[in-house]
């Protein structure tokens, strides 16, 4: 149980509650009355901290804060933490290695589990990061290898050109559609893709004339009837 943990000194704790207080002094009344508003300052003040996409944005920029600031000593997070830039941390410790990906329950992909896991090991002052999994289930050896050692998924560009998006540039005077499309993602990766496709092509326009076909001659002349 983590009740009697308290990892800050009183100088620490005093600077969370100074910043905590001048941060959540830009809410009004009502929402500073919130539950989470609330219960978190006691929290913060032990060095613990939780961090997910249900907080009040104030508050996770708070958190974020205090982190960085090394005024956070144990964070209780969900992958969205790990997306920020500078959020090194001394151990990362996964508690589960599925995740609900909205239809059924999966194990992590090696681009989020290397995104999570990349955040252990502060530049500067640890020789190595840590890494800790708490897998209550079996995890085939296959799966482990492919999650740890695998790498991040590729990078797809979610671009879609439709009628309204054309209609909408053409009523801006300065908007060049053909820029805008040469400039995209997908423009990139298909351009990108051009050799490999014309070396396709290629392939099979040389098996097509090298190929024969049995009785041709007659099938022809069949044809022609």
């Amino acid at each position: 149980s983590m009740v009697k943990l308290d990892f800050n000194e009183e100088e620490e704790r005093q600077l969370v509650e100074s910043v905590y207080l001048n941060a959540i002094d830009t809410l009004n009344d009502d929402d500073k009355k919130l539950p989470q508003v609330e219960h978190l300052l006691p929290l913060l003040r032990r060095g613990i901290g939780i961090h997910h996409s249900g907080l009040l944005p104030i508050l996770k920029e708070v958190i974020e804060i205090l982190f960085q600031e090394g005024l956070i000593k144990c964070l209780f997070a969900t992958e969205t933490f790990s997306m920020g830039v500078n959020m090194p941390a001394k151990t990362v410790v996964f508690t589960q290695v599925q995740k609900f990906d909205g239809t059924k329950f999966r194990w992590l992909l090696g681009g989020e589990y290397i995104q999570m896991s990349g955040r252990a090991g502060r530049r500067g002052l640890d020789d190595r990061g840590i890494v800790i999994m708490m897998v209550d289930e079996k995890l085939e050896p296959s799966v482990a290898k492919e999650m740890i050692q695998g790498g991040s998924e590729p990078l797809k560009s979610a671009f879609h050109l439709g009628y309204n998006m054309l209609l909408n540039l053409l009523r801006v005077e300065e908007a060049d559609p053909s820029k805008m499309i040469a400039s995209s993602l997908a423009q990139y990766q298909s351009e990108r893709s051009l050799p490999q496709l014309e070396m396709s092509l290629q392939k099979v326009e040389n098996e097509l004339s090298s190929a024969s076909v049995e009785g041709e001659s007659e099938v022809r002349e069949y044809w022609k009837l």
